[in-house]
Formats: structure tokens, C-alpha cells, sequence
């Protein structure tokens, strides 16, 4: 397992693999589990008489920012190394393609996970108040 993890953080899997297996898999169970916290926080804020699970609630969100900030990490760094070692190599067009599109995908990535942590923090803020 930690062989594993480490090959794909040095960039030594394919980009396929990297991309698919190590990206999109991971990061669509993660936004399913952000999106049922959401709606149960969202269904308890209507719900005046279920207050008192905010604070597993809250440590359910927090847990997921953990998990889903140390794969984000993992996939990017390894995503992006295995892209730019495709690219250098002398591998054939489409895999070069895949590597442009993973690229183009992390910049997509990184800027949906901003979205994500702004709305988060405004959730956490209502509550606050």
C-alpha cells in the first residue's frame, strides 16, 4: 500500500491510472460524502428540534476537510508529476493528450476545491452567529 502511494506521488504510475484511478474515483466519493454532510447539516439547520447533533455534524465536515485535503494533496502532486513525465517522455500522442487534459483537470480541480472551502466556511460561519 505505502509502495503504492508513494509511486503515484513520485509521478511513476501512468497517467491513466494516475488520472482515473487516483483522481477522478477518489475525488467523486469524496464530493458524494460532502454533498450527504451538506444535506444533513442543511436539514438540521431547518429542523429547530435536532440541534443537538451540530457538533457531530461538525466534526463529521471537519473530518471530511481532513480526508479530502490530504488525497487532494496526493492526487495533484502525483497527477501533475506523472502528466509533465509524459509529456518529457517519448510516449505516444494520446497519452500526451491524457497528460494535457490531466493538467487542464488539476487547474479545474483546485479551483472547484476554493468553491468548495468558501461555501464551507460560510455554512460554518452562519452557524456561528
Amino acid at each position: 500500500m505505502l509502495a503504492y502511494l508513494t509511486a503515484h506521488w513520485r509521478g511513476d504510475q501512468n497517467i491513466a491510472q494516475s488520472l482515473f484511478v487516483n483522481g477522478a474515483l477518489p475525488y467523486f466519493v469524496l464530493e458524494t460524502l460532502f454533498s450527504l454532510v451538506y444535506m444533513l447539516l442543511m436539514f438540521t439547520r431547518m429542523s429547530t428540534y435536532l440541534m443537538s447533533p451540530l457538533g457531530l455534524l461538525f466534526a463529521l465536515i471537519f473530518a471530511w476537510l481532513v480526508c479530502f485535503f490530504a488525497w487532494l494533496v496526493w492526487s495533484v502532486v502525483g497527477t501533475t508529476r506523472s502528466a509533465i513525465r509524459t509529456l518529457r517522455s517519448g510516449g505516444g500522442v494520446t497519452s500526451k493528450i491524457l497528460a494535457i487534459v490531466a493538467l487542464t483537470l488539476v487547474v479545474a480541480l483546485l479551483i472547484k476545491t476554493a468553491s468548495d472551502v468558501l461555501t464551507t466556511a460560510l455554512l460554518v460561519r452562519s452557524y456561528a452567529t
